[in-house]
C-alpha cells in the first residue's frame, strides 16, 4: 500500500497562509483581552504583586 503526497497549489498555499496569520491574530487579540481583564479584576480588589514597578528596591 503507498500513500501519495499531493503538494498544495499556490492559491491553496496563500489561503493557508492567510488562516494561519488570522488565527494567530485572534489568539494574540484574545489573550491581550484575557490579561487585560485579569489585571483590571486585581486592581479593582486592590491585588498587586507587590513590586513597584519601574524602581529597583535595595
Amino acid at each position: 500500500m503507498s500513500s501519495r503526497v499531493r503538494h498544495l497549489s499556490l492559491s491553496e498555499r496563500l489561503s493557508l497562509r492567510r488562516d494561519m496569520q488570522e488565527s494567530s491574530d485572534w489568539a494574540k487579540a484574545e489573550l491581550k483581552r484575557r490579561r487585560d481583564a485579569k489585571n483590571q479584576k486585581k486592581s479593582a480588589h486592590g491585588i498587586d504583586d507587590g513590586i513597584e514597578k519601574g524602581s529597583i528596591s535595595n
